[in-house]
């Protein structure tokens, strides 16, 4: 059990168990959050109940087929299968893996694409490789000059811009500063409507749930309020074209993100 700051908060987990239904039913349970706060109040000083949860999420991992054991002590490893085996030749399979050895995947994956293919490709190079965003080789200097070039932004949202951007932070800033509606904070942390506009231009955010909990924080503390619901969702429904009827779709939809189990 693990109890994590974020966002002037804690973020408390985690649970681990087998699920065999369809992924697409897929929900947090109230046995889970209670099992947590019983770890919580058994193994913290600081007592919890369950009115102070603000927002529950979880997500299945995929096993690979022979791991039998339960899914805790199961292993997090990934497994590259070629379908050749059986009789077809053009399918590689991927059981597993996560964002964190995605590259060490990605190695493994071509050096079987290339005996495959008897072709012999190119050495791989990205271990080598920023990630988009992170051409950063000295993080303090980096923040001392960002608060610096965007001192007409407050000290919480350049912070939060900076580091949670890296170098792509200035597309964000630059929204902001060529349209002053986008510079509106709307949040604790010092985001900021921009981030919306960065999230639907540059990230292919087509949802609220996009927008809200996949590519900015706006919404992964619970439900932030109607006052910062409304302006989010006037920026989305101006650039994605929504109608009244989609716009209301989407509105309920995060609503029901934010619905703990009863």
């Amino acid at each position: 059990m693990m109890i994590m700051p974020w966002r002037n908060h804690s973020l408390i987990g985690t649970t681990d168990k087998e699920y065999d239904g369809d992924p697409d039913d897929y929900a947090v349970s109230k046995e889970s959050l209670m099992e947590v706060i019983q770890a919580v109040n058994e193994n913290f000083e600081k007592k919890i109940s369950y009115s102070d949860i603000k927002h529950a999420y979880g997500g299945l991992r995929p096993l690979v087929d022979d791991q039998t054991k339960g899914s805790y002590q199961s292993s997090r490893k990934y497994e590259v299968y070629d379908n050749a085996l059986e009789g077809i030749q053009g399918i590689i399979t991927i059981e597993g893996g996560k964002y964190t050895t995605s590259r060490g995947l990605a190695t493994e994956v071509l050096d079987l694409v290339s005996k495959k293919l008897n072709k012999t490709l190119s050495e791989t190079v990205s271990d080598n490789l920023y990630l988009s965003g992170c051409e950063i080789r000295d993080m303090k200097q980096f923040m001392i000059k960002q608060h610096i070039n965007y001192s007409d932004f407050s000290k919480e949202t350049v912070e939060y811009v900076s580091r949670n951007y890296g170098t792509e932070s200035k597309i964000v800033f630059h929204i902001a500063r060529d349209n002053t509606e986008y510079a509106e904070v709307i949040s604790q942390d010092g985001e900021i409507l921009a981030e919306v506009v960065y999230a639907i231009n540059y990230e292919c955010a087509k949802t609220l749930k996009d927008i809200m909990l996949r590519r900015t924080g706006t919404g992964t503390l619970g439900n932030p309020g109607k006052e910062v619901f409304d302006k989010i969702i006037k920026v989305a429904a101006e650039l994605l074209d929504w109608d009244e009827k989609k716009t209301q779709k989407e509105y309920n939809s995060m609503l029901k993100v934010y619905k703990l189990p009863k």
